[in-house]
């Protein structure tokens, strides 16, 4: 009895001794490295940027699987190649549900816990990205939750607020941002390395990307009067000049190669390392780049082609399935594009001639070929941007097995704004006359935004890890085709006309990631792009008409059905986005 009288005894001084000594740490929680009640930063910022990133691109759940669509850079069957969008659609319930429950979740603790700790270069990184994402659902979707978004449990139901009102927002976000990534007094304790995958933890870099997004952003509502000083606020950006201007400040995420976890681009996943094939290449862009456009670029062969899809085939005969399109010249005995596609010696529109590998589908459209499996016929995506392979000319199905040599190997970057972005907004300002220069420093920056366009994709042939032989693009060809597009340029009778030029480049340049295109069409009308309506011309028998282009997406149906402070379900085709001025 002895022995355990002096146990407990000795069990109750220690009781007392830790209850008088350190009441809070004997009750902390936080004690049980088990069950933390702190997040550590580092997986909270790699898990928002992925959230962030995949949503964005072409991807099954990225919303570039149905902008791409609809600015005809890609065609796909299904609701976007009707641009039919609907609010349960996998990319729009994808998306919504990484930016909101995913990304800005991590990035709420994230601000939260560093802004405390004192540790602001996360807090820096995390109010950049979350103005970013916010800037991206406004564009998309118009009305979004945002100052009741993420309060659970103390708002259920958050209200959705104004897209103008959210705007200005986040541009005092972004300078909260860089004041945090600035502030040299900061203790910054813990810092950001590898667990950025965007920046490795540089707070210059970071900064410089906040300026780059804030100028964009000002640039997408200058148009309208909801900053008031937007274009002094753009001039000062530009005067400043810590703005993205080379390649090594491309806001950027960069895929790798391994299949085990797969941390390679989402559209290799999706169209080389799985059976069936999502995407086309649009034929719109197809005929811009091949110089058959009779309105833009007409005879202009670009030299990026090869990079930008992989065309299976080389001779037509060997087809799987009737074709609608293919490239080259295809005539039928009036001399008309050949609209049957049967490769067969009895076809009476003939097969075409000079075919050049090329193999699609039109947008939006009822012939019965359109719906043929082509699996292993169709033009696929190229190196750039779905880390597949170069088109050599040799031809080769792209299966499952990633063909017998030389594996392509899907480690290229989702390009979000980069120098040559940045030098076609420049241009655009130019051109409007917000900073100096006019048309002749508007062109400028063009040729300097197609330069940085081609130095991208030569960039990325030499840095993928394919065994392929991959040739950069030659300075010849560059030079030859930014003259070509220069000769255009200096021919345009109107500031209009070279708008047009300019947002074609960026459009051309943008191949891949079609979320800047999406805004850039909605609030100046350019790129031309095929119009189902009044554009079919030799397509007439093949594209259905009646289709109106969506100025916003649906929401996700679940939060229209279950929150009762959501507004009705978004018409796509008349409920515009705030700067939306068409």
């Amino acid at each position: 009895m002895k022995t355990i009288k002096n146990n407990i005894s000795f069990m109750l001084m220690s009781l007392v001794l830790l209850l008088t000594v350190g009441c809070d740490s004997f009750f902390d929680v936080n004690d049980d490295p088990n069950n933390p009640l702190t997040a550590a930063s580092a997986p909270l910022l790699t898990n928002s940027q992925l959230a962030i990133v995949n949503s964005l691109g072409l991807s099954n759940g990225g919303l570039s699987s149905h902008t791409g669509v609809f600015m005809h850079q890609i065609s796909r069957r299904g609701a976007p190649d009707q641009y039919g969008s609907q609010g349960g659609d996998f990319a729009i319930t994808t998306s919504w549900q990484s930016f909101y429950d995913i990304a800005l979740e991590d990035l709420k603790v994230l601000i939260n816990q560093s802004e405390e700790s004192g540790d602001l270069i996360y807090a820096g990184i995390a109010k950049i990205l979350k103005a970013y994402t916010y800037s991206v659902m406004v564009d998309v979707w118009g009305d979004i939750p945002f100052t009741e978004a993420n309060s659970f449990p103390d708002v259920l139901f958050p209200t959705f607020d104004n897209g103008a009102d959210v705007y200005p927002q986040l541009i005092t976000l972004l300078n909260d941002a860089i004041a945090n990534l600035e502030n040299t007094d900061a203790a910054n304790i813990n810092t950001p390395g590898a667990d950025d995958l965007i920046y490795g933890g540089s707070a210059s870099a970071w900064v410089t990307a906040a300026k780059s997004i804030k100028l964009k952003l000002l640039n997408q509502v200058r148009l309208v009067n909801v900053i008031p000083d937007a274009e002094a606020q753009i001039v000062a950006l530009v005067a400043e000049g810590d703005l993205i201007d080379a390649q090594s400040d491309d806001f950027e995420l960069l895929y790798g190669t391994s299949n085990s976890p797969d941390n390679r681009h989402p559209a290799f996943i999706t169209d080389y390392a799985a059976l069936t094939k999502t995407y086309y290449i649009s034929i719109w862009l197809y005929e811009i780049m091949t110089g058959k456009n009779s309105d833009i670029l007409n005879g202009v062969n670009d030299p990026r082609v090869p990079y930008y899809w992989f065309n299976q085939l080389t001779d037509i005969t060997a087809v799987q399935n009737p074709y609608e399109y293919a490239g080259g010249t295809t005539l039928d005995g009036n001399g008309e594009i050949e609209l049957d596609g049967t490769p067969n010696a009895n076809n009476n529109l003939g097969d075409p001639v000079n075919f050049d590998g090329f193999l699609s589908i039109h947008f939006g459209s009822t012939h019965p070929n359109q719906a043929q499996n082509q699996n292993a016929s169709q033009s696929v995506l190229g190196l750039y941007p779905a880390g597949g392979r170069y088109d050599d000319g040799s031809g080769g199905s792209v299966t499952a097995s990633l063909a017998a040599a030389n594996p392509p190997t899907g480690d290229v970057p989702e390009r979000i704004l980069t120098s040559y972005t940045m030098e076609f907004i420049m241009a655009e300002l130019a051109l409007d006359g917000v900073i100096p220069g006019g048309a002749s420093q508007a062109q400028m920056h063009m040729i300097n935004g197609i330069r940085d366009a081609f130095a991208k994709v030569n960039q990325v042939a030499t840095n993928t890890a394919s065994t392929q032989v991959i040739p950069t693009i030659s300075t010849t060809d560059i030079d030859a085709y930014i003259a070509a597009v220069d000769n255009e340029y200096a021919a345009a009778a109107s500031d209009d006309r070279r708008l047009e030029i300019i947002m074609t480049q960026k459009w051309l340049s943008s191949f891949g990631n079609s979320m800047d295109q999406y805004v850039d069409y909605r609030r100046r009308g350019y790129p031309v792009i095929f119009d189902p309506n009044n554009d079919q011309g030799r397509y007439a028998a093949t594209t259905q008409s009646g289709r109106n282009f969506l100025v916003s997406m649906p929401y996700r149906d679940q939060d229209i059905s279950l929150n009762p402070n959501a507004p009705a379900q978004r018409n796509g085709t008349t409920d515009r986005v705030f700067w939306d001025p068409n």
